[in-house]
């Protein structure tokens, strides 16, 4: 049963309205009312479902990001290369080729592409058929469940990193208290995440494709993620910025559908109208990329200090996103 709750962040009590959210993507039946902490800004759903209500809202056969795995180790390293390089290179500017743990590994493309180039992977995620694929047809330790469950050492991973998942997770604080846990001194941790502050969420409010109804349980700002991560012991020493063009699509789709009582699959089969739109988007984000406003962002933390009280205390605060671009 939904249960209301205070600021995953800050802590704080009091939240405005921004509106009832309902599941866009796949159209399953439910109300979701969606708050914004007057304090730090992190918006969420309050009251926040528990884990059982969300079960139904990840149909297992539909959701994209599981139909993706088959044949893994039969795609082209070249490709993998040409889409993952730029988020390995980041990361080993910081740590050489070591242990690393992807929490929520999707379909396993960038567990298999990390282990190829040299490191020593693992991978926790909730959907069992995802793991039982990931662990048998590649071999690799993947686990099933949330993170806090998965029973991994002390010190045992250089580098965690979470690709769209922080968002979707019920305990922000308690998913970071375990990465310190599992991680060593000098640790890297890694989130990729939507970006609440962006200027398509300010513009669109509940057409904006990425909150995720109710999916998302958590939008944050760059300086709310970089408290939450420095209550954790994490310190934020880049931020990068982007916008993907399917978040362009995605936000039009859904503006033209509540707004314009317009029909029709933007993605994959796109109306002259949809195409000329698109483009339009398509040149606003190539602007945007790399500034605080994009859609998206992804969080360079490093674990210098010891973990010091939850994210609901007062220290943590000063922590600053920087943009990177």
């Amino acid at each position: 049963m939904s249960r209301p709750v205070n600021c995953a962040v800050c802590g704080g009590r009091h939240h405005e309205l921004m509106f009832i959210g309902r599941d866009r993507l796949f159209g399953i039946e439910g109300e979701f009312p969606v708050v914004r902490c007057q304090n730090c800004g992190l918006v969420f759903i309050n009251p926040r479902p528990e884990l059982e209500e969300l079960a139904a809202y990840y149909p297992q056969e539909d959701y994209d990001l599981y139909n993706k795995a088959a044949g893994l180790k039969d795609r082209s390293m070249d490709e993998l290369e040409r889409l993952l390089w730029p988020r390995r290179a980041l990361i080993e500017k910081y740590r050489q080729p070591g242990r690393l743990l992807d929490v929520g590994f999707g379909d396993g493309s960038w567990l298999y592409y990390m282990r190829e180039s040299g490191w020593d992977v693992a991978g926790v995620d909730f959907n069992e058929k995802m793991v039982e694929l990931v662990g048998g047809e590649l071999g690799i330790d993947a686990r099933a469940g949330q993170l806090e469950d998965a029973g991994f050492d002390d010190d045992s991973f250089d580098v965690v990193t979470l690709w769209g998942v922080l968002e979707h997770v019920q305990d922000p604080a308690g998913t970071i208290a375990e990465i310190d846990r599992i991680t060593g001194e000098g640790a890297l941790l890694v989130a990729y995440t939507q970006n609440a502050a962006s200027l398509e969420a300010r513009f669109l409010d509940e057409d904006w494709f990425i909150y995720e109804i109710p999916r998302h349980l958590f939008s944050f700002t760059p300086d709310n993620l970089a408290r939450l991560l420095s209550a954790g012991g994490f310190c934020v020493s880049e931020t990068q910025f982007e916008s993907p063009l399917y978040y362009c699509q995605m936000n039009w789709q859904y503006l033209k559908q509540r707004r314009l009582g317009m029909d029709g699959d933007v993605v994959h089969r796109p109306s002259l109208l949809d195409r000329a739109i698109v483009k339009a988007m398509d040149n606003y984000r190539r602007a945007l990329t790399g500034r605080s406003w994009s859609a998206a962002m992804t969080a360079y933390a490093v674990k210098r200090l010891p973990a010091r009280q939850g994210a609901g205390g007062a220290e943590g605060d000063g922590a600053e996103a920087q943009d990177a671009g």
